[in-house]
């Protein structure tokens, strides 16, 4: 079942109840997939349960909304409904706010310097592998580059000449390696790395929407 066969079910169950509220009650459940997105689809389904138990709590709970007028009328009352706050009173809003600064503050940055630290670490590792990746191989390639070419000036001396001739094939033979050494530990180690990278820069977006949710 997806989002569209589940608010299908939803909207067939709720046939009984008048279009105003049937409306009502089918847009705070797209708003709520909406917020889920649409990777968190069948969680969302998951956890609301089937639509027929949504459909029959919705039900009761109109009755009871629709029973309470009915009973005042009965008994001769003309007691006006009473109005309820929709969420949290502002005014109790503001007053969290103000009493949670002292300790918000300092915890908030505590955790922007454990991100921090934890990015660093991040970062100067990127940057050894890096190093290691570009450096290495190049100076071992150049090295034997330049032993090669050197060898092409002492052949008045065939021994020396050799030995600088060997001397710069066996480095330009150990670059290779250590290039292709270290591109294969990059497709090994560097998209791990990423994927933490952002995952931690994801954290906090994702405490927020779990916090609204």
């Amino acid at each position: 079942m997806n989002r569209n066969d589940y608010m299908s079910a939803l909207r067939g169950a709720l046939s009984v109840l008048p279009d105003e509220e049937r409306a009502s009650a089918l847009r705070y459940y797209e708003e709520y997939f909406d917020d889920a997105g649409p990777e968190n689809e069948q969680k969302v389904i998951e956890d609301l349960g089937a639509p027929e138990m949504v459909a029959a709590q919705i039900l009761a709970d109109y009755r009871e909304l629709t029973a309470a007028p009915a009973q005042s009328g009965a008994a001769g009352g003309s007691a006006a409904p009473r109005r309820g706050w929709r969420g949290i009173n502002p005014w109790l809003l503001a007053l969290l706010v103000l009493l949670a600064i002292p300790i918000g503050i300092p915890l908030a940055a505590a955790l922007g310097g454990v991100l921090i630290s934890v990015l660093a670490v991040l970062a100067a590792a990127v940057l050894v592998v890096v190093v290691l990746v570009a450096v290495v191989p190049f100076v071992l390639l150049v090295g034997g580059v330049a032993f090669i070419v050197c060898s092409c000036f002492v052949w008045w001396h065939p021994a020396s000449a050799l030995v600088t001739l060997g001397c710069g094939l066996a480095l330009l033979a150990l670059g290779a390696l250590a290039a292709m050494l270290m591109i294969k530990l990059c497709t090994l180690f560097l998209p791990p790395i990423f994927r933490g990278f952002v995952a931690i820069l994801r954290w906090p977006f994702d405490r927020i929407r779990g916090v609204k949710k």
